[in-house]
């Protein structure tokens, strides 16, 4: 597997993440931390995303 298709895999994973996050903070179910786990899911999003497009 190459480096792109890893990282646009881990951009799906993320992305599955925080949907699930969001249903739980939806659904009241949110322990504490969910939100932050979600802005660190975004930023580590936003990283591989500069990532790929700088090697692409």
């Amino acid at each position: 597997m190459d480096i792109y298709n890893y990282l646009k895999d881990e951009l799906k994973r993320f992305n599955r993440m925080n949907d699930l996050l969001e249903k739980k903070i939806n659904k009241n179910e949110a322990i504490s931390n969910e939100p932050e786990q979600i802005i660190c899911n975004v930023i580590a999003m936003c990283e591989i995303a500069t990532t790929i497009y700088k090697y692409n």
